[in-house]
């Protein structure tokens, strides 16, 4: 009997129970809504992971609309944190609009992200601009930068996206315009300028007379050269629309940032955001040349 009963508790332990998270999850994979209704009924938690995500979230994905509906109903956190971000970020498609909609109409946060990407900045990427649209309406904020710095105009700029980037740049988007350094180039520390040089911008940039290009253009006499102007370089449409020469001001605002002051630029980088570090560079780059263009 003492051998029955040991056989019977290891059974027990070892043989999993079927939950009903695991059946309200399939189920809304397919949107069954009879199914998810009998699940919840059976007292499956609505907002439970699988692991990975909510039943809302696999509803979403999946496109089954009624599921949605039907869990948002019953009380589903729209909001819901999964492996793979809130629901709206699996709702963002030029074929999920209604579903986009559905969630943003009960509270589904418009800066919902996914590791620092925002639903709008997938919606550019999509070139969805209904979802653009639906996004900006409801309070997404336009000008949300990336961990890289990349902002959804500058995903529009980059991609040719003229009538989305037309869009944000109409429904908010700000452009920094850092302060004026011209007049503090003559104290720079030039020294300091070409250090940092050589630490950041050599991998991209050769600054040698009659030196090649590397993935940017060799910047000897940079000042006073034409934009774009480089031999064998590919520019970005945003570039070669810049017209005149690199100034000190044209350097200082495009280095502070060049995806946020020059979104669509092919120069995907921070930048140079610290004043006193960009004007020592600026400083160093005016070297760059065997007539040095007069300070200010």
């Amino acid at each position: 009997m003492r051998h029955v009963l040991l056989l019977l508790l290891f059974v027990l332990v070892h043989i999993p129970i079927v939950s009903h998270a695991a059946a309200i999850h399939d189920a809304a994979m397919e949107g069954d809504v009879a199914a998810i209704t009998a699940a919840l009924d059976a007292g499956a938690g609505i907002d439970e992971s699988d692991g990975t995500a909510t039943p809302l979230y696999l509803a979403v994905m999946l496109g089954h609309i009624d599921a949605a509906k039907l869990l948002i109903e019953r009380g589903a956190d729209v909001n819901a944190q999964t492996t793979w971000g809130p629901p709206l970020m699996a709702a963002v498609g030029k074929d999920k609009i209604d579903l986009l909609n559905l969630l943003l109409e009960r509270n589904a946060d418009p800066n919902s992200n996914r590791d620092s990407e925002s639903a709008l900045h997938v919606a550019v990427t999509l070139d969805c601009l209904d979802c653009v649209r639906a996004l900006v309406e409801a309070g997404a904020d336009v000008n949300a930068k990336t961990t890289g710095g990349k902002t959804p105009l500058h995903i529009a700029k980059s991609r040719g996206q003229a009538e989305i980037a037309a869009y944000l740049l109409s429904h908010g988007v700000v452009l920094p315009t850092p302060a004026p350094i011209s007049m503090k180039l003559a104290s720079a520390d030039v020294e300091k300028g070409r250090t940092y040089f050589a630490r950041v911008c050599v991998s991209c940039h050769t600054a040698e007379p009659q030196g090649g290009n590397k993935i940017g253009p060799n910047l000897w006499s940079v000042v006073g050269r034409d934009k774009a102007s480089g031999a064998n370089m590919r520019y970005s449409d945003t570039l070669l629309s810049w017209e005149g020469v690199w100034t000190y001001e044209d350097l200082n605002r495009y280095l502070f940032g060049p995806m946020l002051t020059t979104p669509g630029v092919k120069m995907e980088t921070p930048g140079v955001p610290e004043e006193t570090e960009r004007v020592n560079v600026i400083a160093y780059l005016r070297t760059l040349s065997d007539k040095p263009i007069p300070l200010p």
